[in-house]
């Protein structure tokens, strides 16, 4: 993006949440929302929420959510995070939300850089606006990965790094993925959605939880939560070929010790995630934490809740999971717990 160039943004309406909760000691009264619309180079738009307190902004928390889901999903966390005196902001990848052009697709060209470009729209607004407060990226599970990325080209904008639902991408099996989704993309292409493709990448995910109530029981242990998840329309799949090539060579991009090095050193990192998620689990999240600490990366730490399954913030002790991640924000950044 140009040096100097600021995203212009559409704000819709702005909605108020009165709320009685109680975290920690601290009481706030009110959540307001913010929706927004910002315009990336080729046209694309890209549409978030924008969640802040009544009161001072002591630090932002941005957002990247993860595969077959959208940002109105965080918005119950939103309020829990607000009621510490922070902003969310989280806006919807391409491909995503009620108003994708495509769902399951990113883009013709360069789609996980496009990926990456909307997020540093993204954080160049919530730099604009709140000048000099530390900015927090938060990614979960697909939206983890967009984070290292982005992170490895903007990381001197953050104050900190959190990875949710994380794993080491495995090179064997990206190339061996790669592959079957160039054949079939070239058999039914870029924007088909192959059946194939959506076994490899979800057939396994169910099976440590047989006899299972649903196909999806692998995200959550809470039952409502997982129904929830069903009944969505912006949730699930299909997912194009050109999506698939878009996420496996992301991955390919940060599956390795070089990698990992772009990021500065001490940039503290948390990864965390449930010790019983399919995608990586405690294997995955502790061979991630591994290699951040053998690349150089001093700050780095990890919390790993047992029986957890893919989506922390909507498990059975997510209050638990929560309330971890804002002790964590405070003890890694002095200057904000202190503001």
């Amino acid at each position: 993006m140009p040096v100097g160039r600021r995203p212009v943004v559409k704000v819709y309406h702005v909605l108020q949440y009165k709320l009685n909760r109680q975290l920690r000691g601290t009481v706030m009264s009110e959540m307001q929302t913010e929706e927004f619309e910002l315009q990336a180079l080729d046209k694309h738009s890209i549409r978030g929420s924008h969640w802040y307190p009544p009161g001072p902004v002591r630090g932002v928390l941005q957002i990247f959510h993860g595969l077959g889901e959208h940002r109105a999903r965080y918005e119950r966390f939103a309020m829990l995070v607000t009621m510490q005196g922070f902003s969310v902001v989280a806006h919807d990848h391409r491909g995503h939300g009620s108003q994708a052009y495509q769902s399951g697709y990113f883009s013709d060209v360069d789609g996980w850089q496009k990926l990456t470009d909307d997020g540093l729209l993204v954080n160049d607004m919530i730099g604009d606006r709140y000048r000099g407060v530390p900015i927090i990226l938060l990614g979960h599970s697909m939206g983890s990965y967009i984070a290292q990325y982005f992170s490895m080209q903007h990381g001197y904008r953050l104050s900190a790094l959190i990875l949710s639902a994380s794993t080491w991408p495995l090179k064997l099996k990206i190339m061996s993925g790669l592959i079957v989704a160039r054949i079939e993309s070239m058999r039914i292409g870029i924007r088909g959605t192959s059946a194939l493709l959506h076994k490899l990448g979800f057939g396994d995910l169910n099976k440590p939880f047989s006899p299972s109530r649903t196909e999806l029981d692998w995200l959550s242990r809470d039952e409502a939560e997982v129904d929830a998840y069903i009944s969505d329309p912006f949730c699930g799949g299909p997912y194009t070929c050109g999506l698939w090539i878009d996420l496996l060579r992301g991955l390919k991009s940060i599956a390795a010790d070089s990698a990992l090095r772009a990021i500065q050193g001490n940039l503290p990192i948390l990864i965390t995630g449930g010790a019983d998620d399919p995608v990586g689990g405690e294997r995955g999240m502790t061979e991630l934490t591994m290699r951040y600490a053998r690349s150089g990366h001093n700050c780095v730490s990890s919390k790993i809740y047992p029986s957890g399954r893919h989506e922390m913030l909507n498990e059975i002790n997510r209050d638990e999971f929560s309330a971890d991640l804002l002790d964590w924000i405070e003890r890694q950044l002095p200057g904000v717990a202190g503001a």
